[in-house]
C-alpha cells in the first residue's frame, strides 16, 4: 500500500504519493494562505488531486506547524499559521476526502522521514532539528518516535539555553533556542552587525536594503571576515542546545535540516566545538553531528511514513 504525506507549512501545501520504498509516486503544491476555508479546502484539493490515477492509498498523515494534540487531532497554536488552530482535522478531511488522516506535528513528520529514508535510516536513536524561520525538531529512541503525554513533545526550539538577557522568542518566552539558533537569529544579528560595521561589505548591502540571511552565507563562503563571526556566534549557540539533547537522548546521529543548514559547516564545525566542550562522556563520544540529506521533500515523506489505516497500523510499515 502507499500512502499520502502532506506538509502544511506557513505559505504553501506539499501532498506527495509515497510508496514504501521511500518513492514519491506524485507531487501537488496550494497556498496554505487565505480564510480557515480556503485552507481545508486546498488541503483537501491536493490529497484529491495527488492520488487520480494511482491505486492502493492506505492513509493520509498531515504534518502540520505548531503544537498538536495528537490525541484530539488538532493544532492548539501555530504561531505561524493560526487558521489552522482549533480545527479538528482528521473529522475536517477525512471528511472531504473519504480516507484515514493522521495528524502529526510537521518538525515530527521531517525526523520521521530522516529516520526511515535519509540521515538516520541506519540508527535507531536520531535527534533532528530544522533551522529555518523558526527551530523545528524531533526525537526518535529505540526506533519510537517521542510524542510525549499529549502528542505534544519534541519542541526542542523551545528549549531555555540564555535565561538571562535572551532574545524574544515567537513563542512569547525568552532566550529560547530557536531565537539564538535560527534563520531569524541569523538575520537579526547580520543587521546588527551591518549598522555597527557601515563600511563592510553587510553594511553596504543594508544601505541599498535589508540584509538577509542568504547574504550572510554567500558572503561567509566568499571569506568576509563579519559574515562568519555571525555564523560562528550562530553555530556555538546550537552548540549550546546540542549539548542538551547528547547528555538528555544519548542519539547515534544528529541531523540539521532547515534553510539555515544551507551554511553547511560554518554553522555545524562551532556547533559540534561547542557541544563537545558542555557535553559529557560517554554520549558526547558516541554522536555524530551531519547535515540532513532528504532537504524539502523530508516533510511529505516523513508524513506519509507516520500515515496510518483504519486499525491504527503505519500504512508503510516501521
Amino acid at each position: 500500500m502507499n500512502a499520502i504525506g502532506v506538509d502544511v507549512g506557513g505559505t504553501k501545501i506539499a501532498a506527495g504519493v509515497v510508496t514504501p520504498g521511500g518513492e514519491i509516486l506524485a507531487e501537488v503544491r496550494y497556498p496554505s494562505s487565505g480564510s480557515r476555508e480556503q485552507l481545508l479546502s486546498n488541503i483537501a484539493r491536493a490529497i484529491s488531486e495527488v492520488r487520480e490515477g494511482i491505486d492502493g492509498i492506505g492513509g493520509v498523515c498531515l504534518a502540520v506547524p505548531g503544537f498538536v494534540m495528537s490525541a484530539e487531532n488538532k493544532v492548539v497554536f501555530a504561531p505561524n499559521l493560526h487558521t489552522i488552530e482549533g480545527v479538528r482535522l482528521k473529522d475536517e478531511i477525512g471528511e472531504r476526502t473519504d480516507l484515514d488522516i493522521t495528524v502529526e506535528n510537521d518538525a515530527n513528520a521531517a525526523a520521521w522521514g530522516e529516520f526511515r529514508f535519509g540521515a538516520g535510516s541506519e540508527v535507531d536513536h536520531l535527534v533532528f532539528l530544522t533551522l529555518g524561520t523558526g527551530i523545528g525538531g524531533g526525537v526518535i529512541s529505540h526506533g519510537v518516535l517521542l510524542r510525549g503525554a499529549q502528542g505534544a513533545g519534541g519542541e526542542l526550539g523551545h528549549v531555555t539555553i540564555q535565561a538571562e538577557g535572551g532574545p524574544l522568542c515567537g513563542c512569547g518566552n525568552y532566550g529560547c533556542l530557536e531565537a539564538l539558533a535560527s534563520g531569524t537569529s541569523i538575520t537579526r544579528r547580520a543587521r546588527r552587525a551591518a549598522e555597527e560595521h557601515p563600511k563592510s561589505a553587510l553594511g553596504r548591502i543594508a544601505a541599498d536594503r535589508d540584509v538577509q540571511g542568504e547574504d550572510v552565507t554567500k558572503l561567509a563562503n566568499e571569506g568576509d571576515e563579519l559574515a562568519i563571526s555571525v555564523l560562528e556566534e550562530t553555530g556555538t549557540w546550537l552548540g549550546v542546545g546540542l549539548a542538551g539533547f547528547v547528555n538528555i537522548f544519548n542519539p547515534d546521529v544528529i541531523a540539521i535540516g532547515g534553510g539555515a543548514s544551507k551554511a553547511g559547516e560554518l554553522i555545524l564545525e562551532p556547533a559540534r566545538r561547542e557541544m563537545r566542550r558542555r557535553s559529557q562522556s560517554p554520549s558526547r563520544d558516541l554522536v555524530t553531528i551531519k547535515e540532513a540529506t532528504l532537504g524539502p521533500k523530508s516533510g511529505v515523506l516523513g508524513a506519509a511514513a507516520l500515515a496510518r489505516d483504519e486499525s491504527g497500523e503505519y500504512v508503510l510499515g516501521s
